[in-house]
């Protein structure tokens, strides 16, 4: 597979399930599956190494059951860059598969800002300050296909 994917300005990489195994590095990841264009997230999450998280992971099944087919995975070293990178993508993307509650406006505002990004981090602000609520996630939010 072997492609790249631009998601809130990162590059991440799309590996096949069958192929995470190989994988050793800290990541954030996506489980996702392309459909019309776009990818469709399932999971978010963070781990130490997607070798060992994958190997096990309590929500694989029924992430292959809702037809994901590969991980998007960005490489983040740091613990605390890679939870707050994953709160944002949880907030961005409200994957169906995550047992945790959505992170609030301001969390997301908070992760956005930690992580550097300005246009994510002015609209969970905005949202915030408008008390909205949370809606699905648009189809134009979706990564789109590369």
């Amino acid at each position: 597979m072997a492609r790249r994917v631009e998601i809130l300005g990162e590059m991440f990489t799309a590996v096949d399930f069958g192929e995470t195994r190989f994988f050793d590095l800290p990541c954030v990841y996506l489980m996702a599956h392309e459909e019309g264009g776009a990818h469709v997230i399932h999971y978010a999450g963070q781990t130490n190494c997607l070798r060992e998280r994958f190997s096990g992971h309590h929500q694989f099944k029924a992430a292959i059951a809702r037809g994901a087919t590969h991980a998007l995975v960005l490489v983040i070293r740091n613990e605390r860059d890679r939870r707050e990178f994953e709160t944002l993508l949880r907030w961005e993307f409200r994957p169906p598969l995550n047992e945790e509650e959505v992170p609030r406006h301001m969390q997301a505002w908070r992760a956005a800002v930690h992580c550097g990004k300005a246009e994510p981090a002015a609209r969970a602000k905005a949202a915030h300050l408008s008390g909205a609520v949370f809606p699905s996630p648009a189809r134009d939010n979706l990564p789109k296909a590369g």
